[in-house]
């Protein structure tokens, strides 16, 4: 099948976010914060998807009209066969691209073996470039590992995007800090508002609005570009003297549904149709009852056209790590 996947509001779906682990090396206050009286039940290994499992469906993904595949956690590199995934994804006739979402700790070891295998692109969470607020951040002392995955995508030739959650009262002297490092790398530096799910609900959202008004009055006016294909709801400026630019996701302060390209499998193999509403359908029970490509590619298109409208009221009680955010 070659035709698009579309939702019942005509919206092309042709980007998947699969999380292939709900396992974690970071204890960010906002996501899996450290917690001695409720620590983290994570999925027993049986519960989480074979990386045969995941290219079966992959593959059918592929056929129903996805383009590109994000691979996110719980922390990706937690897999140690994340390479397989990758090159068997990246391999897939239709896929434009594969890509992934990490906290780059211990990245520089492995980005080569990713990028061998097919990995386009490297977008990495980092929430500070001062080493202790990381650590109040994080939950563990490990900046100066990620800023070495940074420098091996960049040395390899990779995109790369900076991800920073703008935290109240924890980060807000970083976000200069953060925006300089465009001024240098040929990186885009996304700030993106904090999503009111799980432990991101104990922090209220700063607006990018402000974010970009801080940016403007210290570096000058900037100029909106386009984002690229597919390149999901971030609007990406140019800033004078930059050698990359500034991204800004604002789910929280505008919105962006109308144009959603996307949808999500969690690590169990769960999907769902927006970020904000429970799951919708099991992947993992069709694979492991024997459903070929070919029919969950039909169940998929089926189940895409009962994409939510919005996620403006969220339904969904489970923190970010246990859905793949």
């Amino acid at each position: 099948m070659s035709e698009c996947l579309k939702d019942a509001m005509g919206r092309t779906i042709d980007y998947l976010r699969i999380s292939v682990t709900d396992r974690c090396n970071l204890r960010c206050v906002y996501c899996m914060p450290e917690d001695p009286d409720r620590p983290p039940v994570f999925l027993p290994e049986e519960a989480l998807l074979t990386a045969g499992e995941w290219l079966i469906f992959a593959k059918a993904a592929a056929m129903a009209g996805i383009r590109k595949i994000r691979l996110t956690g719980g922390e990706p590199l937690m897999r140690q066969d994340l390479a397989e995934l990758v090159w068997g994804m990246a391999s897939l006739p239709q896929m434009e691209q594969v890509v992934m979402t990490t906290n780059a700790v211990g990245l520089a070891q492995r980005i080569g073996a990713l990028k061998n295998a097919g990995l386009a692109g490297v977008n990495v969470s980092l929430d500070s470039l001062e080493r202790e607020c990381y650590r109040r951040i994080a939950g563990r002392d490990r900046m100066a590992e990620a800023l070495d995955g940074v420098r091996a995508c960049l040395e390899l030739g990779l995109p790369v995007k900076i991800n920073c959650v703008p935290v109240r009262g924890l980060n807000d002297s970083q976000w200069i800090p953060l925006a300089e490092l465009a001024v240098k790398w040929p990186v885009q530096v996304r700030f993106i508002e904090m999503m009111p799910i799980g432990e991101g609900k104990a922090f209220p959202p700063v607006e990018n609005s402000r974010i970009r008004q801080l940016l403007e009055r210290n570096f000058g006016p900037v100029t909106e570009v386009s984002p690229g294909k597919r390149q999901g709801p971030a609007r990406v400026f140019r800033v004078p003297g930059f050698a990359g630019s500034i991204g800004f996701i604002s789910a929280v302060s505008c919105g962006c549904c109308s144009s959603c390209n996307r949808i999500r499998a969690t690590a169990d193999g769960k999907i769902k149709l927006c970020l904000h509403h429970p799951v919708n359908g099991d992947a993992r029970e069709r694979i492991r009852t024997g459903k070929s490509p070919e029919e969950l590619c039909g169940w998929l298109r089926a189940l895409v056209r009962d994409k939510p409208k919005d996620g403006a009221f969220t339904d969904e009680k489970r923190p970010m790590w246990k859905i793949g955010g």
